[in-house]
């Protein structure tokens, strides 16, 4: 199965988001075809999480809050500001959302990763 191309992907959750009645958009454009995207989801109270993929067990992208919940802003951009030092291929969506959602599908919803699973991505 052929991935989608991250450009495409970064633009739809921007949309739905946008849709959903929150503000979001693209602060750091990263490769346009496999680029990773972080998730940046501010609650507009000082607040924050910060979303990042991984794979799952059986290999398909899930997505795991790198936070403990919400932390404060300035935790969140330490954690982004070092994972751009490590990938500058790096995408960063914001969202700012005070109820705190992702807009993320059913099937990508954060949740915590139970081991690191030996996955090849095509492309």
């Amino acid at each position: 199965m052929t991935a989608l191309k991250t450009s495409i992907w970064a633009e739809a959750l921007i949309r739905r988001a946008r849709l959903g009645g929150a503000f979001a958009y693209l602060r750091t454009h990263g490769d346009d075809d496999a680029g990773a995207v972080f998730i940046k989801v501010s609650l507009m109270n000082g607040k924050a999480r910060v979303l990042a993929p991984e794979r799952d067990e059986d290999c398909r992208r899930i997505w795991v809050d790198q936070s403990t919940g919400a932390e404060p802003e300035e935790q969140a951009e330490a954690r982004l500001s070092s994972a751009q030092r490590l990938d500058p291929d790096l995408w960063v969506i914001e969202i700012e959302d005070p109820q705190g959602r992702d807009f993320l599908h059913r099937d990508e919803r954060p949740r915590q990763l139970p081991r690191t699973p030996d996955c090849t991505v095509e492309k």
